[in-house]
């Protein structure tokens, strides 16, 4: 919800540094407590920054892709201070380090089970490796002003972190039983895959609003700009469509057969529909930023819910 709060307000560079924001451990609450050059000594540490992971990208022989991110312009852009934007990009990094903390109490609780269920300690650790590669690529985020597609890597691999964690729980001690029809129902892999497609089109949708938005492109007379808007945007927007259908049509089909699928697949269905009424408010009304947080929340819980419910009895449906 942070995250997009921090998206949806533009405040990903609130604080051109990491982590700290201005070079103080609490962001400022005026210009007037940082230094007259202060513009150019956070674009000098960021550029720093940017060539180092450029010269990494180039040696593990990622070149196209440094030499992207090297001819960027936007990336060498001065940061202005804005006490807002600083704090809530802060608060959300506040919330990140608490996250960490209660992953690293969770991964060395797991190392007690690397002998009797080494499983879970297996799990538990690629999601804690997971966690720090993200914090890792948050930093490089802000490094290079929020470049499109580290922005949508950044997104996309928290998800793991959240998967593999629910894995060890229930790999530990299981939520409840898997039932028969559960095991044998086709019909959630492809959700799953459904889902985490529409959420990875989301972001590349992002990004480009967010590019037509500071070309000043993005709208036309208060009507978004549908010309200038790629196929990213419109598999986002119809294949909603398509998986809300096939999900009315898979609660069709097992209703009477798979009661606790069923009952599963009516919530899943509900919230695909909040979601594409979400995405019409902000498409019509040109993204308000309630609406937009709403729908990347909630567009972030379907894939996750659906993991859940394809690996553990969905409790209290029964």
């Amino acid at each position: 919800m942070l995250g997009g709060l921090v998206r949806v307000t533009g405040s990903g560079m609130g604080c051109p540094d990491w982590p700290k924001c201005f070079g103080l451990w609490a962001p400022p609450t005026c210009d007037c407590q940082l230094p007259p050059d202060y513009m150019q000594l956070f674009l000098e540490k960021r550029t720093r920054k940017v060539n180092r992971f450029v010269a990494t990208l180039e040696r593990i022989g990622w070149n196209e892709k440094a030499n992207e991110i090297r001819s960027n312009k936007a990336i060498y852009l001065p940061e202005k201070f804005n006490a807002t934007k600083a704090w809530i990009e802060y608060i959300n990094r506040l919330f990140g380090v608490l996250a960490g903390f209660f992953f690293l109490v969770f991964w060395l609780l797991s190392c007690r089970y690397f002998k009797s269920q080494k499983v879970v300690f297996v799990y538990a650790t690629i999601g804690f490796i997971a966690l720090l590669l993200n914090a890792w690529l948050g930093s490089i985020v802000v490094a290079t002003n929020l470049l499109p597609g580290i922005v949508s890597t950044h997104f996309m691999l928290s998800f793991l972190s959240i998967l593999f964690t629910l894995i060890a729980i229930h790999r530990h001690r299981p939520f409840e039983l898997q039932t028969h029809e559960q095991k044998n129902n086709p019909h959630w892999n492809t959700m799953l895959l459904l889902s985490f497609l529409i959420v990875f089109l989301g972001t590349l949708a992002r990004e480009q609003v967010e590019s037509l938005a500071l070309s000043g492109k993005l709208e036309q007379e208060g009507i978004l700009n549908w010309s200038a808007m790629g196929m990213s945007f419109a598999a986002h927007r119809y294949l909603p469509l398509v998986f809300l259908i096939y999900t009315v049509w898979v609660w069709v089909r097992r209703r009477g057969e798979w009661p606790v699928q069923a009952r599963a697949t009516a919530w899943m269905g509900l919230l695909i529909l909040t979601q594409i009424v979400l995405g019409a408010i902000n498409i019509n009304w040109v993204l308000p930023p309630v609406t937009q947080v709403l729908h990347i929340v909630l567009g972030a819980s379907l894939p996750i819910l659906i993991f859940y419910w394809r690996i553990i009895k969905p409790i209290g449906l029964e």
